[in-house]
């Protein structure tokens, strides 16, 4: 047993997944939608190349790049330099919350609860429950990653191609 500091992750990491069969989908539907609403909303608040100059001198403030980061693309700003810059931020904060619920969840809740102990006292190796929620959130960023990179490409908006679209949902992991 104490060389097998993982054994049975694996059926862990299936009941995790199954415990979080409803949660699970509903971060990862409620951030794609998010992104691809907002994606689909520049084209409608920034319509023409004049209004999308106006909002790249906003960038420049250094307000804006105080709360942003120094701006990229900006001598032509299309739509996905834009959503880009203007989004990441933003959807990595909300990615980094979800990871953190997650990760605390099958972490610390389960320990709090005295699940632990129980899952200790089954043939499972000491690192089992952290590789399984370490796994899982893995596995859920990459989904993640997945659906919003092929969904804004879908979107097929001026400027954001498959490989840009893939980079900016791997970025988000």
């Amino acid at each position: 047993m104490k060389g097998l500091p993982l054994k049975n992750t694996g059926m862990l990491l299936r009941f995790i997944l199954r415990q979080d069969r409803i949660r699970i989908p509903v971060w990862i539907l409620s951030l794609s939608l998010l992104s691809f609403m907002t994606a689909q909303s520049f084209k409608e608040l920034y319509p023409t190349k004049e209004s999308r100059e106006a909002i790249a001198e906003t960038m420049m403030n250094p307000a804006m790049t105080a709360m942003l980061g120094k701006a990229y693309g900006i001598d032509n700003y299309t739509y996905g330099a834009m959503f880009a810059h203007e989004m990441l931020l933003f959807t990595a904060m909300v990615v980094a919350v979800m990871s953190i619920l997650l990760t605390a969840r099958h972490t610390r809740a389960e320990e709090e609860d005295g699940r632990i102990e129980m899952i200790r006292a089954l043939p499972a190796g000491r690192m089992a429950n952290l590789g399984a929620a370490h796994f899982s959130l893995i596995l859920t960023s990459f989904i993640l990653a997945i659906v919003i990179g092929l969904g804004l490409y879908a979107l097929q908006i001026e400027s954001m191609d498959l490989n840009g679209s893939l980079l900016y949902g791997q970025l988000l992991r």
